[in-house]
């Protein structure tokens, strides 16, 4: 039996349904954080300029694409990053990560952009979004020597819902399949506190502040003390809690600003130095890896 649960509005429930039966509408404490309906939520694009666009899911209704952005010199196994853009689980782009990707793409990464069902162009919930992620990833680690990737240094990356798919699917990854590392943008870790008590035993399935943490893979999260979506006290307890379990999760708190923050410059480009340094650190740049491989 297909699991379905619907939110709208991020964590504003709007309908559930499992197996014949629906559960009622309820409204939760981040909802008015997402505010406005679906008019901006358009088509995805099905190619991006200077990327491989590829299928790699069928909703029934529509194709799900990666989108890949390789360097030009791609004759040996790089480090990869799949970026999972926001949007509360109901609207978002893919042109979100463009920028960042192709930045990335010009340090020897190969990026790729990954599309997922939301609310506001699927009809879909949280738990779908996630399914997608999931298979998003296994079929990139699937077609890895298709894109001169190794399957060692592919790191997962994503923007608050998108951040909450990233955290989750690294986190629910089997051991031997865990990604090299996880890039966090002010990611929802908490779907538990908000969701009403009929429902928090499934929002617990796919809420990392209820998953274990031990393997985690390291993790940099970047945050504003100032995010009135998602408040940094859940991603301070959560860092807590895997640092506990002997999990690197590296906290960058930012004061004074809030959600998206680090997509305005100068912050853009001061997260981005940070993160290529913490994947550096971790051992999975490509100039990391050349000097590990002693060339």
């Amino acid at each position: 039996m297909k699991r379905t649960i619907g939110w709208a509005c991020a964590l504003l429930l709007q309908a559930a349904v499992v197996g014949s039966y629906a559960l009622p509408v309820a409204n939760l404490s981040h909802a008015a954080a997402f505010p406005g309906g679906c008019e901006k939520a358009g088509p995805q694009p099905d190619t991006l300029p200077g990327a491989q666009s590829t299928t790699y899911s069928n909703t029934g209704k529509r194709d799900l694409r990666l989108h890949v952005f390789a360097p030009a010199d791609n004759a040996k196994p790089r480090p990869a990053i799949l970026f999972f853009f926001g949007g509360g689980w109901r609207t978002g782009t893919i042109n979100a990560f463009v920028q960042p990707a192709k930045a990335f793409t010009e340090l020897g990464y190969v990026t790729v952009l990954a599309d997922y069902r939301v609310q506001c162009r699927d009809g879909s919930s949280p738990l779908d979004s996630l399914d997608d992620a999931e298979a998003a990833y296994a079929w990139l680690r699937a077609h890895t020597e298709a894109y001169n990737i190794d399957p060692k240094r592919l790191v997962l990356a994503g923007d608050s819902a998108g951040g909450h798919l990233a955290l989750a699917t690294g986190l629910r990854a089997p051991e031997a399949e865990k990604p090299a590392a996880l890039i966090l943008f002010n990611p929802v870790v908490d779907l538990v506190a908000p969701a009403p008590r009929h429902l928090k035993a499934r929002a617990s399935e796919i809420s990392p502040s209820e998953m274990p943490t031990q393997g985690m893979p390291p993790t940099i999260v970047f945050h504003g003390d100032k995010d009135l979506t998602v408040p940094i006290q859940t991603v301070r307890d959560f860092c807590q809690r895997a640092e506990a379990s002997d999990a690197v999760c590296q906290l960058q708190e930012y004061a004074g600003v809030g959600h998206g923050f680090f997509k305005s410059k100068p912050l853009y480009t001061e997260t981005q130095l940070r993160a290529v340094r913490f994947l550096d650190q971790q051992g999975i740049s490509p100039e990391a890896y050349q000097q590990r491989a002693g060339r």
